[in-house]
């Protein structure tokens, strides 16, 4: 029993962790703890920023490249989530797993006509009402 994960940069994947051991009611980021775990490779780091019970954590850092919000609020470039390649609408908590699962995460730039009603939509305004203060 086990999951994998992948991490890429705008589609060009840069890493891949294997055998990541699966437990019954596993979320994201428990796989990502026990991958960091596992490995111990102090390359592949991740931090977590929560944004409420309505939507849960997100992950702000991953192999230290951060989450960014440019000066122009339509200038936002984070780590995006997908599950057997389908992007879930909920946070690394709330985002449960079966056995074989493929957890990818893709830094990539927010567009509007792909991003618009998910969460990153809301996370982005968020951060960027933040930026403003």
């Amino acid at each position: 029993m086990a999951t994998s994960m992948t991490i890429s940069v705008e589609g060009m994947q840069v890493a891949e962790i294997d055998a990541i051991p699966y437990q019954p009611g596993m979320n994201v980021q428990q796989a990502m703890e026990q991958a960091y775990n596992l490995h111990q490779d102090p390359a592949y780091n991740f931090i977590l920023t929560y944004f409420g019970d309505e939507l849960g954590y997100f992950v702000s850092t991953l192999d230290g490249v951060i989450t960014q919000v440019g000066s122009d609020p339509n200038t936002y470039l984070f780590w995006e989530l997908f599950v057997n390649g389908i992007p879930p609408n909920t946070g690394i908590d709330s985002t449960f797993l079966s056995d074989g699962d493929t957890v990818g995460w893709n830094y990539t730039h927010y567009v509007a006509e792909r991003h618009a009603g998910t969460a990153h939509e809301r996370i982005r305004s968020l951060l960027t009402a933040a930026r403003g203060r």
